[in-house]
Order: C-alpha cells, then structure tokens, then sequence
C-alpha cells in the first residue's frame, strides 16, 4: 500500500474515533483535536523517516517540532509557553529555507523496475530507464515529485503508479503511444491527463495511476511540455 495514502487514511481513521467518542459523551472530541493535534506532525515525521537516510535530518525536524507542541497544547511547559512557540517557529522555519532542507528527497537509481519516492516540504524528480518497469509508489506532502518515465517500457501486462497527493503535486512523464488509465480519490483536488490518445495503438503498453489528491494535483503529459 502507498504510505501516504495509509497516513492519511490512519488520521482521518483516529479523528473519526475522536468525534465518536465525542458524541457518546466519552470524551470532550474539541479538547482532545485541541491538546493533541501535534501528533499529527510526529506521526509525518515518523513516516517520512521510514523513507530512506536522505529524508531523516528533515524527518527528525518535523518529529522534535511535534513533540514540542504536544508539550505546548497538553500544558505540559505551562500556560505562558505559547508566547515562545511563534519566535522558534519562524527561527525553525528561516533555518529551513537557509540550510535549503526541503530542496529534494527521495532519488533513487534510474534502473529500477520498482521505484518509490517521497517529499515532504521538498521536491523530487524520480526517473527509471527500466524495459521491465513494474510499479512506483509516489507519496507528496506539502511539495511536489516528478516521475520520469519517458525512457522506461512497462512489463507485459502494464504497470502500475499509486499516487497520494496531500497539499502538494505530482507530475508523471510518458512516451507517446502509452495508454494511460487513471482512478482513484479527488478530495478538493484533482487530476489532468494531456496524453496524445491519437498515439495508442491497439498493443499500447499500459499503465494504470491509482491516485488520491487532496487540496493537491496529479499532471500526466508528455516529456516535450515540461522541458
């Protein structure tokens, strides 16, 4: 499964919990999302440190800024504590663009017929020159990836691209002739296909995007309009 399609599934799984256990009285669900909302970062955190050794300095940022504002929202540095909370937030934030943290993550080998890639806060360029392409999962968090495939060819049969797309943009690159099928989620956000269906013809390798935007953007095209 497509980590960033099981994240956001498990926050919006937790959240309906919260508002269930709200309703049967059990809880108070405003004081709970209140105090305990930080834990939505350390939970991105935690995910994007499974990705790979070159996404961990920015994974254990957003990890040790969510467990800061836990200790924040459930009281645990005092009343006063969110009058230091914006002055370290916009240090944090000028240290990330100085020290250029969220510029690209997630590259991996261009001959891989499996490939996955990941950005959060940051950009990623994937690409795979594989003939026996089989499959990529591609996750977006606030930034954006691009998956090159113009010099791949899909394994008979045809492969398959799962997308999630969270507040950011992913744009997948074809060769003319490729049938492209796309399905999937639009959550206020969506999907463009600008393909040459005049190209396919009846033996077309295939690929099929299983894709989940939300407040984001999938692209399909071909290579000549993005250089």
């Amino acid at each position: 499964m497509n980590g960033g399609r099981l994240l956001f599934g498990s926050l919006l799984a937790a959240l309906g919990v919260v508002f269930l256990l709200g309703s049967a009285d059990v809880v108070d669900a405003g004081d709970v999302i209140s105090d305990w909302w930080p834990a939505a970062i350390v939970a991105l955190g935690v995910f994007q440190l499974t990705a790979g050794r070159r996404t961990r300095r920015s994974a254990g940022a957003l990890i040790a800024i969510g467990l800061g504002l836990l200790a924040v929202t459930t009281g645990l540095l005092g009343s006063e504590a969110w009058d230091y909370v914006w002055p370290v937030a916009l240090i944090l934030v000028g240290l990330w663009i100085v020290l250029g943290w969220g510029k690209r993550y997630g590259l991996r080998p261009s001959d891989d017929e499996v490939v996955e890639g990941i950005a959060v806060l940051g950009s990623a360029h994937l690409a795979t020159r594989s003939q026996t392409f089989r499959r990529a999962s591609i996750t977006s968090i606030l930034g954006g990836v691009t998956l090159d495939l113009t010099e791949a060819m899909p394994v008979a049969g045809g492969a398959n691209v799962s997308i999630t797309a969270l507040l950011g943009g992913v744009s997948v690159l074809v060769p003319r002739g490729w049938l492209v099928e796309i399905r999937g989620l639009p959550l206020m956000g969506g999907w463009d296909d600008t393909t040459d269906r005049m190209a396919v013809g009846p033996d077309a390798p295939r690929l099929e995007i299983q894709v989940l935007v939300a407040l984001g953007g999938l692209e399909v095209k071909h290579a000549g309009r993005w250089r």
